[in-house]
């Protein structure tokens, strides 16, 4: 596969999928948009579905590879999983929601996206699990929760505040809130 084209194909697609959501969105937009045929488009990607799951495993690659930069410029815990929130948790939702039509893709489980969604969310888990596991409440050996059970807590809570908030501002005090709970003695 070229993956030139391959690239070309899931910038196009991200950008449309984000501008009107996936269910309006054909492979003739798609191809449009990549600047190819439809025939050659399907050369590379069998189905929308199949591109919307690469646009959103690069997604999650990309935030990933973000938050482990970010995270290792910061000196406390508590920054380091305050920045890994803002970028995994309320930069997806602030671009979901300035547009209407994108709002569908964080509003909607799709059922042939949910392995690379959870995929993502264990990933995540990873990461968080060095930063948690470096704060002290970890390295106590009376701590009833591990470091692994508390990645996946935390990763299942931001999930649901995605669904829940009103706006970036709620998730963000919603965030706090958890903060508090999990690094207050």
């Amino acid at each position: 596969m070229d993956i030139a084209k391959r690239d070309k194909v899931l910038a196009a697609a991200r950008g449309i999928f984000l501008r009107y959501g996936f269910k309006r969105v054909t492979m003739n937009d798609i191809a449009e948009a990549a600047s190819i045929s439809r025939p050659a488009l399907y050369l590379v990607f069998e189905s929308k579905e199949e591109i919307f799951k690469s646009v959103y495993e690069h997604f999650v690659k990309e935030t990933l590879i973000e938050i482990e930069s970010k995270t290792g410029q910061l000196k406390t815990t508590e920054e380091k999983l305050r920045a890994a929130f803002e970028l995994w948790t309320v930069r997806p939702f602030e671009i979901m929601r300035a547009s209407s039509e994108a709002a569908e893709l964080l509003e909607s489980t799709f059922g042939f996206a949910q392995d690379s969604v959870n995929q993502g969310y264990r990933s995540f888990e990873k990461i968080l699990l060095p930063v948690l596991k470096s704060h002290p409440k970890f390295q106590s050996a009376k701590t009833k929760v591990s470091a692994e059970k508390t990645a996946h807590i935390l990763s299942g809570a931001v999930r649901g505040f995605k669904i829940a908030a009103k706006d970036a501002a709620e998730i963000r005090s919603l965030i706090k809130d958890l903060l508090i709970l999990l690094l207050d003695d």
